[in-house]
């Protein structure tokens, strides 16, 4: 159960980060949806930052859309879906820093473990599909930081992901996130780069459909290409693994990650 855990989420991840001076006193009108009110709102400028962060390598800006939660959750202080938000912001401001900042290093465990408790309380206030599976990559992270972590947490990881296919078997993100939970999970645990596949390509499939209504989350779908691309080049199928990458940036055009780091590790192969 310990190799479940995994170093889940390298790229993909999150997490929140310690107070700064900035602050965001009003959701922004310039990348939410103008009928969008209220908490709705707030949720959906907080989720358009994210993402923008996330594929620009922006941890300032990661930290930025945290700041912006929390003051919603002032306001909101038990919003599932901002609380969600939270909890996913600090998943991708782990996997950033864990990425691109060694000097932050020494701030995942809080990170992680803040996301946690973040996670936890959207599903107190309301079980959603997608917080079940950000729950388990979050705890996964934890036990990659910790091995105390992992008689308490392991056994709780596939439980936390079971439940989310079980509530929504058709949401390709929960599909993405069991994608890349197999992809570092060793086959004797489950895992493996075929499983990986199936499940990426399930994800992929229930992405050409997916058209979540604002503030409802709707990251993923260039991300689902590049973890496909990983397991195929993986298996040294690289020219499926160019088509993967060259797909991702058709979704996604400006995707550092793909650009710089993962389609020249191809090049000439």
């Amino acid at each position: 159960m310990t190799r479940l855990i995994l170093v889940l989420l390298a790229c993909t991840a999150c997490a929140s980060a310690p107070a700064t001076t900035t602050t965001v006193s009003t959701p922004l009108s310039s990348v939410s949806g103008p009928t969008l009110t209220g908490s709705a709102k707030w949720a959906d400028s907080a989720g358009r930052l994210i993402d923008k962060a996330t594929f620009a390598g922006d941890l300032q800006g990661l930290r930025n859309a945290g700041l912006l939660l929390d003051q919603a959750l002032a306001a909101y202080p038990n919003d599932a879906l901002l609380l969600q938000y939270r909890g996913y912001e600090l998943y991708r401001e782990a996997g950033l820093v864990d990425a691109v900042s060694p000097t932050a290093r020494a701030e995942l465990p809080l990170i992680a473990s803040t996301g946690r408790v973040k996670l936890l309380e959207s599903l107190a206030a309301q079980p959603l599909a997608e917080t079940h599976a950000l729950l388990a990559m979050t705890m996964g992270r934890m036990i990659g930081l910790d091995q105390i972590y992992s008689p308490t947490l392991g056994p709780l990881i596939p439980k936390e992901m079971n439940a989310a296919i079980s509530m929504d078997p058709n949401d390709p993100r929960i599909w993405l996130l069991r994608g890349i939970q197999s992809f570092y999970t060793k086959p004797e645990y489950g895992g493996g780069l075929p499983v990986a596949e199936t499940q990426l390509n399930k994800a992929i499939e229930l992405f050409a459909t997916d058209n979540p209504a604002p503030p409802a989350p709707s990251w993923g779908k260039a991300e689902a290409y590049v973890w496909l691309g990983q397991v195929l080049q993986k298996q040294n199928r690289i020219a499926e693994a160019r088509a993967a990458y060259n797909k991702a940036l058709s979704v996604q055009p400006e995707y550092p990650w793909v650009t710089y780091s993962l389609l020249p590790s191809i090049q000439g192969r």
